[in-house]
């Protein structure tokens, strides 16, 4: 079960720049490997480890896409700018509590990248094993699309061990605005937690 709760926190392990196509798999490969020196450092506390991970993600993963995803474009379209935008930063902030969590779960497993798969013109999907002691094995999938603006190609979601982040946290918030407040739905983030199920 640890291990599976770790792998949630794999999503916050990439330092990417405004990539190009062709270099997603490097890049990928190049800061999967800062992040687990980081996580492996023992002289490193915990929170500085996430901070340091945090610091390299951020600007690299599409929050405001994961978000519309999440509530659904009918709710997101029916929130105000300010609700958005609170919205995002609950979503952003709730996630990076449950990463904290986890990031205490490494024990050392080994992880490999396989190259990427594109599956249309504006998505691509790379595929992560990461490979237990026991030698069980467990995928956890990068999804990536296309911006078509400067900020190049972005994650918007990853499957863990085949469940969907996004479509996980958009479960919980289906029909949310239906027969309760925004408010209400703000105060629903605190209680949601991902379980990863094999």
């Amino acid at each position: 079960m640890k291990l599976k709760l770790f792998l949630a926190a794999l999503l916050a392990c990439t330092q990417l720049l405004a990539l190009e196509e062709s270099e997603i798999d490097t890049v990928l490969n190049r800061d999967i490997t800062k992040a687990t020196a980081i996580l492996q450092d023992k002289s490193v506390k915990d929170d500085e480890k996430s901070q340091k991970i945090f610091a390299m993600f951020d600007s690299f993963f599409d929050f405001n896409q994961m978000a519309t995803i999440c509530l659904g474009k009918a709710q997101w379209t029916a929130l105000s700018s300010a609700q958005q935008d609170e919205f995002i930063t609950k979503f952003v902030k709730r996630l990076k509590e449950s990463y904290i969590q986890k990031l205490k779960l490494y024990t050392d497993e080994k992880i490999t990248i396989k190259k990427g798969e594109k599956k249309s013109a504006t998505r691509i999907q790379v595929p992560m094993i990461l490979s237990s002691k026991d030698g069980q094995n467990y995928e956890i999938l990068y999804k990536f699309y296309d911006t078509k603006d400067a900020r190049g190609w972005l994650i918007y979601d990853v499957d863990i061990v085949g469940v969907s982040i996004v479509q996980t946290y958009r479960s919980q918030f289906d029909g949310a605005l239906k027969n309760s407040s925004f408010e209400d739905l703000i105060a629903k983030i605190d209680a949601i937690d991902i379980e990863v199920k094999k």
